[in-house]
């Protein structure tokens, strides 16, 4: 499909009279909404309006004014920030005697960096990191709502 001048003549009619894209796409057909939006956006049209036109100021229900608010008591202090539970304890494993896969893998530095590297603790039961590192990923029940 290629935007012949008539093409483009069309789509500044259909836009100009408030077709939508997808509306003017299937009037050219063999184009896409995507293509017609590109199209008027490079042509510099502008997006068509579609607020619904208000009722004259005469014809506006008066609103009612509000009375002034006596102030009121300060506010409380913000509640403080919650932290944490700690994970259930794990039962002591030797990190070194377990495969990779069961070692947390929270990163430690920068990949890139010759210091970079794994935790390696052993991993909390169904979980990527070890209690301490989950603590830090996951958040509580309380929390999450």
């Amino acid at each position: 499909m290629s935007w012949t001048e008539e093409r483009v003549e069309l789509l500044k009619q259909f836009w100009g009279n408030g077709m939508t894209a997808a509306q003017i796409a299937d009037r050219l057909g063999d184009v896409s909404r995507n293509a017609v939006i590109g199209k008027a956006h490079r042509l510099g049209l502008s997006q068509p309006k579609k607020t619904a036109p208000r009722a004259p100021a005469a014809a506006q229900a008066p609103t009612a004014r509000k009375s002034p608010v006596a102030p009121t008591a300060p506010a409380p202090a913000a509640e403080p920030i919650m932290t944490p539970k700690p994970m259930p304890k794990q039962p002591d494993v030797r990190a070194e005697d377990l495969p990779w896969h069961r070692r947390c893998q929270w990163p430690i530095g920068h990949p890139g960096d010759p210091e970079f590297r794994f935790c390696g603790e052993a991993a909390a039961e169904g979980k990527p990191y070890c209690t301490r590192h989950c603590v830090m990923a996951y958040r509580q029940k309380e929390e999450a709502a």
